[in-house]
């Protein structure tokens, strides 16, 4: 008769420690997932950061790239060059 009253005790404390642990498996799980969110958030920001610093390099180590950017960023010309625009019809002139 003590095996009976035993199984029960111990199938009590399994149930509460499970009870009182799934919270903890699942605050972990979140914040696995939330770390591979973040790493990937990182690489992606690395990658970014490097194609920045690439283009600043270009900028101040190639002329030709510098007056490629300006031309189309800035509508810049060549001096005694004339510079047309094109507007299609129901497009506006100026900007918003």
């Amino acid at each position: 008769m003590k095996r009976p009253g035993m199984a029960l005790i111990f199938l009590l404390l399994l149930l509460i420690f499970a009870v009182l642990l799934a919270p903890r498996v699942m605050q972990v799980h979140s914040l696995q997932v939330r770390s591979e969110n973040l790493e990937a958030e990182l690489t992606r920001i690395k990658l970014e950061n490097q194609q920045l610093e690439n283009q600043l390099r270009q900028l101040r180590e190639d002329p030709v790239y510098l007056e490629k950017v300006a031309r189309v960023k800035f509508n810049k010309a060549k001096q005694g060059e004339i510079v047309y625009k094109i507007v299609r019809e129901g497009e506006s002139t100026q900007k918003q």
